[in-house]
């Protein structure tokens, strides 16, 4: 009777068991299912910076990288947890004639107990390794995070940098346009000959070409941000141009300083150096894998009718020693240490690669200086001569107003594609050596929005 609540508690409990399950994995396919809230209206750049983190495809193949390296680590710990289990067994036998004990049933209820003691080293080895293992999936996310910050702002620019692109070939247009209506009527009054209202003609033709390509890029360039952005075919319609990014105002040390701070806070930099670690785990672990190992077990018994070697309980060690492993452990070690090689010579190359982009970095950043201040003189150029073409144009003394604005917002769109330019390599700059640039850029991204809106 006993025997029968026990079996039915247990089936009890396995369909709770699988009921809670079931109900968890409904419950996590509902909330992957719930849909991303729209982009804003108009699209700020702090918004824009603020979803790093959102549910993106690549961000899960670096999140799923990560649960594989807990598992494992998970998996390691298993091998010397407690493990427990029920027996039960139902039979019938035939006892020979000179058994007194003429019953048929032979049934047996048990609850046994075992774990692995002491390996002598070798899962110890294999927990470090899966400690350094991942260690270095997180470092590897953390870069890859800051690689889609850098993606982001790339885009956000690119957008800004479109529509200004768009504005000026705009207003080419509008000018090509009144000078070809000009030598149209002029020509009818027979003061300008066809040439040159062709000439003009094919000029117009071209910008208006150039005009509708850069509509396109506006097009291109928006589904590219929202696609990063997680709501791929959300194109925003009006982006907010970022101002005073903090990044502008930082000063630039020297090039040693900054390679010296790569080479040790680089994220691949450490997640190579935490795999060298794990591949020399492993090999401490391999060369221990012909050590004996010591295991622990207990088991308390139920049986149907009793015989002599029917114990109620019984606790026990034993010790397992291998004499011969076949090469296995030579082998293992050999294939644990020509990973290190290759990993110590990726590091060599990832160290060298690294000192060279910062150099190219620092070299890009001190010319992008000198082109700011380029820039910025020739934006005031560009706006003062505009005030005086308007003026002149009051004044029905010139007519050359719509060149001015031409030449004005062309000089903004360069001035504005040099700050972007000097923002995203500190940003690179920034994730080479290990520096959280959220907080860096988090006091200047309030004031950004202070900034000019730009729609399609």
């Amino acid at each position: 009777m006993r025997q029968r609540r026990l079996v039915a508690v247990l089936i009890q409990f396995n369909l709770y068991w699988l009921l809670w399950l079931c109900g968890s994995i409904s419950s996590s396919l509902a909330q992957q299912q719930i849909s991303l809230p729209p982009l804003p209206e108009p699209l700020t750049f702090e918004y824009a910076m603020s979803q790093v983190d959102i549910n993106h495809p690549e961000l899960q193949l670096n999140e799923a990288a990560i649960t594989s390296a807990r598992a494992e680590q998970l998996q390691i710990e298993s091998d010397t947890g407690i493990r427990s289990w029920v027996l039960g067994r139902l039979r019938w036998v035939e006892p020979p004639s000179f058994n007194p004990d003429r019953s048929h049933d032979d049934h047996r209820l048990a609850i046994l107990v075992d774990k692995k003691l002491y390996d002598f080293g070798r899962t110890a080895s294999r927990m470090q390794a899966a400690q350094q293992n991942l260690e270095s999936q997180n470092l590897i996310y953390e870069d890859f995070r800051q690689q889609r910050r850098i993606e982001i702002m790339q885009r956000y620019f690119d957008v800004v940098l479109a529509d200004l692109q768009f504005y000026q070939a705009n207003e080419a247009m509008a000018v090509a346009f009144i000078e070809l209506d000009k030598r149209r009527d002029r020509n009818e009054l027979g003061q300008l000959s066809d040439v040159s209202v062709l000439q003009q003609e094919a000029e117009y033709q071209k910008i208006r070409k150039q005009r509708f390509e850069s509509q396109n890029q506006q097009r291109i360039t928006r589904s590219r941000l929202a696609y990063i952005l997680g709501r791929p075919g959300q194109l925003p319609d009006t982006v907010v141009r970022p101002d005073n990014l903090p990044h502008l105002s930082r000063s630039l040390p020297e090039v040693e300083a900054i390679q010296a701070q790569a080479l040790k806070n680089s994220s691949i930099l450490r997640a190579l150096r935490a795999q060298i670690a794990a591949a020399q785990a492993e090999v401490a672990a391999a060369r221990a894998g012909d050590n004996p190992v010591l295991y622990g077990g207990a088991e308390a018994n139920a049986y149907s009718k009793e015989r002599a070697n029917y114990d109620k309980w019984r606790v026990g060690v034993h010790l397992e020693v291998p004499l011969t492993t076949g090469g296995r452990v030579d082998a293992d070690t050999a294939k644990q240490q020509a990973e290190i090689y290759r990993l110590q010579a990726e590091l060599s190359i990832a160290e060298e690669q690294i000192q060279q982009t910062i150099l190219e970095l620092w070299l890009e950043l001190d010319a992008l200086r000198i082109q700011r201040e380029q820039m910025r003189a020739q934006k005031d150029y560009r706006e003062l001569d505009l005030d005086r073409s308007r003026a002149l144009y009051e004044l029905e003394v010139r007519t050359n107003l719509g060149d001015a604005m031409v030449e004005y917002t062309g000089a903004e769109r360069e001035m504005v594609m040099t700050e972007f330019r000097i923002a995203l390599a500190w940003e690179q700059i920034d994730n080479l050596t290990g520096l959280a640039s959220d907080d860096a850029a988090a006091d200047g991204l309030s004031q950004s929005q202070s900034g000019n809106a730009t729609s399609n």
